[in-house]
């Protein structure tokens, strides 16, 4: 079963490996806001763009290029004069017996383009059937029999694998099409107009070529969905084992780094708590002294001398939380830093200042690190151990987790927790002696019960 496994995961990191390496590009602005997809802000970026009189500074010009491309195509007979660009007008959601058309453009008595937008959607129910049955577009007072029977235009604006417009009188135009004359047009005028303007024609491009046309990035992810749902019995499974395995470790860990570390001893006749590691550790300089593992937690996994956790109105060690208590100690959070963990390989713990025990002694003990800074700071100098500035997490470490060294990823967590804690306290006595000091001073000087 498991050379199965083996085998299925291979082909799969092969499969993988030969994709190119591609990153996501920047969101552009519809993007952004959600409406990358939306035909209704589509069809505004189109008219904005094409109206002259809009505030763009582009005046007729993205116009005139789009109209003279439609006039260049083959599925067209449409052709207009250049005289005529001051003549033409533009309406947005016009008004009709059968209907509501997306965009009419047109010349008194000369010509109209009837446009339908579409981004995603199908064509509604004969939609460009009725259209063109219409006699006129009653919103803009337009008949067509005002105009020349070589005069009515329908565009049926869709993505290129779009389904073709029931109504043969409308022509389908691309999207990939419409970008590319946006395109050739900033490439012809570059620098000729406001750089706005042209910074929000590239992105109105751009959101059509994200969502039309599939870009590397999407491609690769594309891929990746496909071998994912091909294998994805098998890593179905080996998730179901990893969490499985990583459930029993938050039970365990404390109990196993007791018997990975070489002076420590499980005290078993403690009065800590049962689901708890009582542990006795030989410290750098040379007496026992006892500590908790706090395991059992999903997250919250400490590990303290039993006198940096205790209550506050008896003076006694505690592993649960009454308040008041004072409460300092080694940290590693297992499940919020899970990612590092497994997926970077690296450990984080911390020297914590618990906040919640009670608000004095919170606050002092965070002012005396920060006044011993210098002192805390040279007894840190040989470890990966570094200060942070933070009230509560006031030291951070971080410690590669060798698995290629060790029995595997658990093994190989415990032996970098092993060293954090060897680095933090077993061979660093100046340390522990300044937290133990820090802790005293606090609890007799700032803590007023």
């Amino acid at each position: 079963m498991s050379q199965s496994i083996g085998r299925e995961l291979a082909a799969l990191r092969q499969k993988l490996d030969r994709l190119p390496e591609t990153e996501e590009p920047p969101p552009t602005t519809l993007q952004v806001l959600n409406r990358s997809t939306q035909e209704r802000a589509w069809q505004q970026f189109f008219v904005h763009f094409l109206t002259p009189e809009a505030p763009h500074g582009l005046d007729h010009a993205v116009l005139e290029h789009v109209l003279s491309g439609l006039a260049e195509r083959m599925d067209m007979e449409f052709s207009f004069s250049r005289f005529e660009i001051e003549d033409i007008r533009i309406a947005q959601e016009v008004t009709t017996d059968a209907g509501i058309p997306d965009v009419i453009m047109w010349v008194p008595e000369e010509w109209y383009i009837c446009w339908e937008l579409k981004v995603h959607a199908s064509e509604g129910h004969d939609q460009t059937d009725r259209y063109v049955s219409v006699d006129s577009f009653n919103g803009i007072g337009l008949a067509k029999d005002d105009m020349p029977a070589e005069g009515h235009h329908y565009v049926f604006l869709a993505p290129e694998a779009a389904s073709p417009p029931t109504a043969n009188e409308f022509a389908h135009v691309s999207w990939e099409w419409f970008v590319d004359e946006l395109q050739a047009f900033l490439a012809a005028s570059y620098d000729a107009y406001p750089a706005r303007t042209t910074a929000q024609l590239k992105d109105f491009a751009d959101t059509v070529r994200s969502e039309l046309t599939m870009t590397e990035y999407q491609e690769n992810q594309r891929e990746m969905v496909e071998q994912y749902v091909e294998h994805h019995d098998v890593i179905t499974e080996i998730e179901a084992a990893f969490d499985d395995a990583w459930t029993e470790f938050q039970q365990t860990w404390g109990t196993r780094l007791a018997n990975t570390i070489e002076t420590a001893t499980l005290d078993n006749d403690s009065d800590v708590s049962d689901k708890y590691a009582a542990v006795e550790l030989k410290m750098g300089s040379g007496k026992q002294r006892q500590w908790t593992f706090r395991q059992g937690s999903p997250d919250w996994s400490w590990i303290f001398p039993r006198e940096w956790w205790q209550r506050l109105d008896t003076g006694q060690p505690i592993t649960k939380t009454p308040k008041p208590n004072a409460r300092v100690g080694f940290l590693h959070r297992l499940e919020w830093d899970r990612e590092t963990a497994v997926g970077d390989r690296t450990l984080v713990v911390y020297v914590r200042n618990a906040p919640s025990g009670h608000e004095d002694f919170y606050n002092g003990f965070a002012k005396r690190i920060t006044e011993a800074t210098t002192e805390i700071e040279s007894a840190l100098s040989a470890t990966n151990f570094t200060m942070t500035g933070n009230k509560s997490n006031i030291i951070r470490g971080e410690y590669e987790i060798e698995v290629e060294r060790h029995d595997g990823f658990f093994d190989a967590y415990l032996h970098a927790l092993a060293r954090a804690l060897n680095e933090g306290a077993l061979s660093n006595p100046a340390l522990v002696e300044m937290i133990d000091r820090l802790y005293e001073d606090t609890i007799q000087n700032d803590v007023f019960l």
